[in-house]
């Protein structure tokens, strides 16, 4: 067995080319994709957004209060004494309480406020100064106050109008569309048994981290995707130079020595095993000793990591089986070589490779999900945003059984002693 794996790696070894493209081309692809999208996903800490919102306010706040008496009494059959009483424990302004919170000072270096009447802010809009218009209609804040209390859906909502939709309009939606999440929960909180006299909270603005969520940048997914991007190559290599040995003789010759014909699969499982694990191990130290991209973690997380990229080799192993048997059973090889160059293309796309995979649809996202690149993504991603094994078991086990399944095709499909 030692033979076979050391003529595998030998041949690697002489390629001194082929050994050069898969080590150094990824390391330079990180350092060009991510120069070429700094300030993307948090690459770029000194960047800051600008946000520009135009709020057209056409409800009036003095005949609020007189409005919400009025329903309640009319539509929802309270007593004068009630509504009179239910008001003074509970009533704030929904509207100064969203003003307030885009004003507030965490969200006053992200979010500059303007109120306009409708027709100024779509101008405004339409010239490009501003990124989106909260509209707050008529009778807004009766009707909210009035579907909270009588635990009912409000018929009045906010309206939020763009020109076209960017990431900074989308962002914006995003912060308004999070405070009224948390203003209906407060809300809600007011009808439970026993919690009447809880205080409404407001929502404190700016960007946190939730518990012990890390934060997953640009940098981190540029090194996985080059690493697993090139581990596929790998494989085709490995298929690729199986049918040099063919050419040669080879495997032939193996024959003649009497030796068993699946410890010729068997050295190209391990040797391609050992050469991925290399091969990713190197990408990883070297973008992290140029960018820091795993800064300050602790030696946990580098076992996790060390454990995923074993596992992501054993998969890249086992699709090496599959290509050196198709190579074994094909009487063309260049025909062999072309399938095995369409299989990476078709993985890289779908494993999120060549494009970022949140672009693709979402099936073709639960698609990628299932190749070993994919799922080497969505492990990589899970481990440096949770570090948790509970997140990854799952994803861990689908790795291990693309491993055996291809082993077993491989197996099934090995062409005999004199078929090959």
């Amino acid at each position: 067995m030692r033979s076979f794996i050391k003529k595998d790696l030998l041949l690697f070894w002489r390629d001194r080319k082929e050994l050069i493209t898969v080590l150094v081309l990824p390391i330079l692809l990180v350092v060009v994709l991510n120069f070429a999208f700094a300030g993307l996903l948090g690459n770029d800490k000194e960047s800051s957004m600008n946000l520009q919102l135009g709020v057209v306010n056409q409800d009036d706040d003095k005949d609020a209060k007189a409005q919400l008496k009025e329903k309640l009494i009319e539509e929802a059959s309270f007593s004068e004494a009630e509504a009179t009483r239910l008001m003074e424990q509970v009533y704030v302004n929904p509207i100064q309480m969203i003003l307030d919170y885009l004003g507030s000072r965490d969200l006053k270096g992200w979010v500059t406020v303007h109120e306009l009447k409708e027709n100024e802010a779509v101008e405004k809009v339409k010239a490009g100064d501003l990124d989106g218009i909260l509209i707050i209609p008529k009778g807004f804040t009766a009707d909210s106050l009035y579907a909270a209390f009588v635990k009912e859906p409000p018929t009045t909502s906010l309206k939020y109008k763009m020109e076209k939709e960017t990431n900074n309009n989308r962002t914006l939606y995003n912060i308004i569309h999070g405070f009224i999440d948390n203003l209906n929960f407060q809300f809600a909180l007011q009808g439970i048994e026993g919690a009447e006299d809880a205080e409404v909270m407001l929502p404190r603005g700016g960007f946190e981290e939730v518990g012990s969520v890390k934060s997953f940048t640009l940098t981190q997914y540029f090194t996985i995707s080059m690493g697993a991007l090139f581990a596929l190559f790998l494989a085709a290599t490995v298929g690729t130079k199986t049918g040099v040995e063919i050419r040669q003789q080879v495997f032939n010759r193996i024959l003649l020595t009497n030796s068993h014909p699946m410890l010729f699969l068997i050295g190209k499982m391990i040797s391609t095993f050992c050469l991925v694990w290399l091969q990713i191990m190197f990408v990883f130290m070297m973008s992290h000793f140029i960018f820091n991209v795993f800064p300050d973690r602790s030696i946990t997380f580098w076992m996790g990591i060390v454990g995923i990229v074993t596992l992501l080799s054993l998969s890249i192993a086992g699709l090496a089986a599959v290509f050196t048997t198709i190579s074994l059973r094909m009487a063309n090889v260049d025909a062999a070589n072309g399938i095995f160059m369409l299989v990476i293309l078709l993985l890289g796309v779908l494993g999120g490779n060549f494009v970022p995979i949140y672009v693709l649809p979402d099936w073709l996202q639960r698609m990628g999900e299932w190749t070993p690149n994919g799922l080497s993504l969505v492990i990589f991603t899970e481990w440096i945003k949770f570090e948790e094994f509970s997140s990854i078991a799952s994803s861990c086990v689908l790795l291990v059984g693309f491993f055996l399944l291809c082993t077993l095709i491989a197996s099934a499909l090995y062409p005999n002693r004199g078929k090959a």
